[in-house]
This record gives structure tokens, C-alpha cells and sequence, in this order.
């Protein structure tokens, strides 16, 4: 299966971009080792691996996706194997709903792990640095905005979703903060 060639998510970010430069390494080093990430290890380690980035320490794995996405984009351009199918799901073991949706998840990995990914390496430095020209920044909000926005939201759609989603306030708030539409947000954390 070929994976899309265009984002799953509307206006890719800065942000998004910024942090898909940062995931990559650690999933190429998971490729030559063989071995499957979850999303909060990812981006913990990224937080791990770079201390001075503020982009990186707020970010958060229910957004990792998003960030992701970048990546995805970048090696189905290039008919290369979806390094991403080494992000798993804490909860389940395997990736997220949108990437089995065009995937098989184990035959990727395999390919993942029989590419020889240091002949890409510099490629994606260049794909990345044409993204951040080609991305405006979106503009990020107050938390006191976010909550507005996400009270004003839910107040008016609260019919649409779980009574759960009370329980990821704090990832709509933090996703919010980012400029992600309120609608996105509510959509991102429902999928994760």
C-alpha cells in the first residue's frame, strides 16, 4: 500500500515542521535498531535530546501525529518506506487509526528496517528547510484565550462527543495554545 501524498491535516505549522526535523533522527535511529517507539517516548526523548528548544519541551504526544504527518509526507514523495510505522500507541501496540487506514503496519516496518536510511538523510535536511520557508507560523494564544475558545466549543457541540472528552482538557488547552482550530484540536485528541 502507498501511503497519501498529502497531509491528513490541514495547515501544516511551523511548529509541526520544527518538530518533524526533530522526530526524524530518533526514528532513523529506531529503524537501525530495529525497534518500535511509542508517542510519548518520542517525545520524550526529543525533549531529552534538546533541552534548549522550547518548540520541542512543549510539546506534547497527543499532537505527535501532526508532526509526523511532515514525515510521512516527505517519504511517500520519495516512494520510500514510512519510518513513521515505528510509532505505537502506548494503549494498543500499533499505530494510530489514520496510518493503518493506508497502511499495513508490519509489512512497513519491515521495509523500514531493511532501508538503508543514511542515503535519505541529507535529503530531508533540504526537505525540511524548504518547509519552514514555505510555512507561515500560526499564531499561538493565551491560555486563558484557549480556554474560551474550548468552553465556547464544546458548549456548543458538546452533543457530538463523549462525556470522556472532559478527561483530555488539558491536551485541547495545550493544542489550542499551539493555534490549532478549536475543531481540529477537538478531532486530534478524539483520534490519538
Amino acid at each position: 500500500m502507498n501511503g497519501p501524498t498529502e497531509s491528513l491535516y490541514p495547515n501544516i505549522t511551523l511548529n509541526d515542521v520544527q518538530l518533524a526535523a526533530v522526530y526524524y533522527p530518533i526514528l532513523i535511529n529506531a529503524a537501525k535498531h530495529k525497534h518500535c517507539i511509542t508517542y510519548g517516548e518520542l517525545v520524550e526523548k526529543a525533549k531529552k535530546e534538546h533541552p534548549d528548544k522550547p518548540a520541542v519541551q512543549n510539546a506534547i504526544a497527543t499532537s505527535a501525529g501532526r508532526k509526523l504527518d511532515v514525515v510521512s509526507l516527505f517519504t511517500s514523495e520519495r516512494a520510500l518506506p514510512n519510518v513513521t510505522s515505528l510509532v505505537i500507541s502506548k494503549q494498543n501496540g500499533e499505530c494510530g487509526s489514520r496510518f493503518i487506514e493506508s497502511h499495513d503496519p508490519e509489512k512497513e516496518r519491515d521495509r523500514v528496517y531493511q532501508y538503508n536510511w543514511e542515503e535519505v538523510s541529507i535529503e530531508f535536511d533540504f526537505y525540511i528547510e524548504d518547509a519552514v520557508k514555505n510555512t507561515t507560523q500560526r499564531k499561538k494564544i493565551t491560555r486563558e484565550a484557549a480556554l474560551k475558545s474550548m468552553s465556547k466549543y464544546y458548549l456548543e457541540n458538546k452533543q457530538s462527543y463523549p462525556p470522556s472528552i472532559k478527561e483530555k482538557r488539558e491536551e485541547i488547552i495545550a493544542l489550542l495554545m499551539e493555534g490549532i482550530e478549536v475543531e481540529e484540536c477537538f478531532k486530534q485528541v478524539i483520534s490519538a
